[in-house]
């Protein structure tokens, strides 16, 4: 696919794909990051060096498709996309950026739900991630929010964003769900099972920068938290957790599962 151009000197790269990988994402983890090694290492040969071997690299997080699908290929892939960290850049992809676009589906696309046909809210994203990332612009916010801890409650979770996220709006309720185990520190299926893990807060928008959840649905051993684990998880521009970019634009926060540690005894 890219041989033709590999002596063509670029700045970097910008890839949408993954829908097609759903049926099996685990491969997925390893693929997508392998791949943006070989691009990175193959135009820095083809054009003698004149290529940055570590240039950057942005993409878009799939899309909602069918609403109402419990396949977990979608969120598995858009988790996959990340090396399993939920943002971008980090440890594993640096240098690399991405926009949320899960919430941008519209079930009147006349290209299927699964190519958006908001196109304007997709590069305005991905443009406030690639001045951060690739022309390393410090005062952009780029990155809706994401958890930094966890706080168990006897009946509830704290779900506690990091300061990047500024305080957070509440577009909906739902979304998060628990690790409901009969063993300490695992979320295995055999022992396992995930639950809804309604807010239970009054929905002030722009009021925090946590959420707070009901754990009453679990009568057992709360091990994990994620957030935004379907297909389609939300209508257009109505996932539950926004944060504020730059230029005003909100941005939605990406999905995510965060375990957590019971002490032993």
């Amino acid at each position: 696919m890219i041989h033709p151009i590999l002596n063509m000197t670029i700045k970097g790269a910008i890839w949408y794909q993954g829908e097609s990988n759903a049926d099996h994402p685990d491969s997925y983890l390893c693929l997508f990051p392998a791949m943006i090694d070989s691009w990175r290492s193959s135009w820095y040969l083809g054009t003698g060096g004149q290529t940055d071997p570590t240039f950057p690299f942005g993409f878009m997080q799939i899309s909602g498709n069918v609403p109402g699908s419990t396949n977990l290929g979608y969120p598995e892939i858009r988790w996959h996309q990340t090396a399993d960290y939920g943002y971008v850049p980090n440890p594993k992809m640096e240098k690399v950026f991405m926009a949320v676009a899960m919430d941008l589906w519209r079930p009147d696309s006349p290209w299927l739900t699964v190519h958006p046909q908001d196109k304007q809210d997709m590069g305005t994203r991905l443009s406030l991630a690639a001045r951060a990332v690739a022309y390393g612009d410090k005062n952009i916010k780029f990155q809706g929010p994401f958890p930094s801890s966890l706080e168990l409650g006897s009946s509830t979770v704290v779900v506690q964003y990091g300061p990047e996220a500024g305080h957070i709006e509440v577009r909906s309720t739902g979304g998060f769900e628990v690790c409901c185990s009969s063993v300490k520190n695992t979320c295995d299926e055999a022992t396992a099972a995930w639950v809804e893990a309604p807010m239970v807060h009054t929905i002030h928008p722009n009021a925090t920068n946590s959420i707070t959840v009901s754990t009453d649905n679990c009568h057992k051993i709360v091990t994990a938290v994620r957030y935004a684990w379907r297909e389609t998880p939300c209508g257009f521009k109505m996932c539950p957790v926004y944060g504020m970019g730059s230029m005003q634009v909100p941005l939605p926060a990406p999905p995510f599962i965060m375990y957590m540690r019971v002490p032993q005894g």
